[in-house]
């Protein structure tokens, strides 16, 4: 009852745009600041809290604009030294910088961007929580999305994904790599385990020949011979490291 009395008596201070637009149903599931107490600066939403979100986010200026950015992830991440944190040569939090920690920012909702409304000006998005839907309303839109992983359609890779398949694209690809090499080597050192077995659990294999991969595939190269190997110096004869990449050679985006 007090939430429901809560959102009336916010519908009766709401903009008058904005009262058209949603019914009081809906605004009890509508972040706080859709009030009239919001600033009468136009607002800029930004999708994504990536290289070009974050960028847009940090350096609008907010005196002029009321600035809000919507992302699942909660942090900006130097996607370069990614590769380093997987083996552990970096911590997590040295290659990430919190999207809260934007001077001036108005609101950071943590969610996904399920449609947008051009005619009315509106996001529909969905926490990642609890999955709770929600609209935002913009006078300016910045989608600054990325973009996922492309498996060209390979069988398998899709459905083994964290599993045998990790991909290397956000923080927690990163941490599921590192427990995969560990948990590889602890069960390749029991002593019921056939060879075959072993050398299964021991033989990883890096797809494609860009920078990350190329990157990746040193650092893990570095990890297995200066780590592990002191670790497990029963299995370094048994581990092998290979990298697959379909075209004529390494690092194609670069030039010779």
């Amino acid at each position: 009852e007090m939430t429901t009395m809560m959102a009336t008596a916010s519908w009766g201070r709401l903009r008058p745009k904005l009262a058209r637009r949603f019914s009081p149903a809906t605004l009890l599931f509508l972040p706080r600041s859709f009030s009239s107490s919001a600033s009468a600066k136009p607002r800029v939403v930004v999708l994504g809290s990536g290289w070009g979100g974050f960028q847009v986010a940090r350096d609008l200026d907010k005196d002029k604009y009321d600035v809000r950015v919507i992302s699942p992830a909660n942090h900006f991440l130097f996607t370069p030294l990614l590769p380093s944190t997987a083996v552990g040569t970096l911590e997590f939090r040295c290659i990430q910088e919190p999207v809260r920690t934007i001077k001036g920012l108005r609101e950071y909702y943590q969610a996904k961007a399920r449609s947008i409304d051009t005619k009315e000006k509106v996001v529909a998005c969905r926490d990642i929580f609890k999955e709770r839907e929600f609209d935002v309303p913009y006078d300016y839109l910045v989608i600054a999305c990325g973009a996922k992983t492309n498996t060209f359609g390979t069988p398998g890779v899709e459905e083994r994904e964290g599993q045998q398949v990790q991909f290397l694209k956000h923080l927690y690809h990163s941490r599921k790599i590192r427990h995969r090499i560990l948990e590889c080597f602890e069960r390749a050192s029991e002593p019921m385990i056939s060879n075959e077995e072993r050398k299964r659990l021991l033989s990883f294999i890096v797809v494609g020949g860009g920078p990350t991969s190329c990157e990746f595939t040193g650092e893990l190269h570095d990890f297995i011979t200066e780590d592990c190997t002191r670790w497990f110096p029963d299995l370094k004869n048994d581990i092998r490291i290979t990298l697959v990449e379909a075209g004529g050679g390494l690092l194609g985006s670069f030039s010779q």
